[in-house]
């Protein structure tokens, strides 16, 4: 919540014209005290319409009012141009409404006036990501971790960097994130996520479960499930998707996975019976989670082993898609092995 007022030279002016008013009326110097006060007023009487401004543009912002709120800050800021949280205000209300120009530059006067405080640079990494400047986003993100090295910023930093393909820097401030807040189920998991793309898969087994001790939510069943599967711990892999799916039962890409495991450990019968729940979970219209690479390509597996090699191919070929995660190599390369093998009629992918 950010504080009604933080214009740092009227404060200081107010403080010290009191101050001086005050030691006057201790020596009993009344009209030196007098004059002191009065000048203190007035400089009250100057700040307080931008004050009053500013509280009213709060308050429509708070009743989604936006123009109005933005109405308000810019006559507060007329009053007051040195009013920093003016500028921050009117910068989240300029970046909400999608005017990223006029937002950036009301976050640039924030940060030259309030340099210490952490907002103006979060938001400025937020405007460079949606620009797509993802080095931008990163040099804001590392000014900010300098002043401020909390857990989240962390983690933010870490995003970023997993975006632009550098694992190690995004796993070196994951690490941070975990240290500064070891019971952050999200840090583990990012952290485990990232273990997998290097094919860590003990690492990342080790980082699911503390993301389970802190969150036991069916995604980290479902996600240990994966990396005990690629860890070829099978049994354990079909233990923690049957409890996501005992909490979670709509989920066609836990079904097909597990249906896989069932299927190499020679359960044919029920591998059929979760390709056959998936399936009709499908034709019900719960849609696939396209931004779960490992689920698309469990997808694949099934139909290929289901003898639709068709849909095989798309499923694996949609875990390649440009829109997921291009810096999984792992999963990369075991999907370029299985199509290669397809290719091949002696091939056993």
């Amino acid at each position: 919540m950010l504080k009604a007022y933080t214009s740092a030279g009227l404060r200081l002016g107010v403080a010290a014209e009191l101050l001086r008013g005050s030691l006057a009326s201790w020596h009993q110097d009344r009209l030196l005290a007098v004059m002191g006060l009065a000048s203190a007023a007035a400089i009250s009487a100057f700040t307080r319409p931008a004050i009053l401004a500013y509280n009213r543009a709060r308050e429509r912002w708070l009743n989604r009012d936006l123009l109005g709120a933005l109405q308000q800050l810019t006559l507060a800021l007329q009053r007051d141009p040195r009013l920093a949280n003016a500028y921050l205000l009117r910068g989240q209300i300029r970046l909400e409404l999608g005017q990223l120009a006029q937002a950036l530059e009301d976050f640039d006067q924030a940060a030259q006036l309030i340099p210490r405080r952490s907002e103006p640079c979060f938001y400025r990494s937020l405007i460079y990501q949606a620009r797509g400047d993802l080095q931008g986003a990163t040099a804001e993100l590392t000014k900010l971790v300098r002043l401020h090295p909390s857990p989240t910023y962390h983690l933010r930093l870490a995003e970023l960097y997993l975006q632009q393909g550098s694992l190690p820097s995004a796993l070196a401030h994951l690490d941070e994130a975990v240290a500064r807040d070891p019971t952050w189920a999200l840090a583990y998991a990012c952290r485990a996520q990232v273990y997998g793309y290097l094919g860590e898969w003990e690492a990342a087994v080790a980082d699911w479960s503390q993301a389970i001790r802190w969150d036991p939510c069916p995604a980290h069943y479902y996600r240990r499930g994966i990396a005990y599967a690629w860890a070829d711990r099978y049994l354990e892999a079909i233990a923690d998707l049957s409890r996501s799916l005992e909490a979670e039962p709509g989920q066609p890409c836990a079904l097909y996975l597990r249906g896989n495991l069932l299927y190499e450990l020679g359960e044919l019968g029920a591998a059929l019976d979760d390709y056959d729940q998936a399936f009709r979970l499908e034709a019900s219209g719960i849609p696939l989670d396209l931004a779960d690479e490992y689920g698309l390509y469990a997808r694949g597996l099934a139909y290929r082993n289901m003898g639709d090699l068709k849909t095989a191919i798309a499923s694996w070929q949609a875990a390649l898609h440009p829109g997921h995660q291009r810096h999984n190599r792992v999963l990369q390369e075991q999907v370029q092995r299985a199509l290669r093998q397809l290719q091949d009629e002696d091939g056993d992918p």
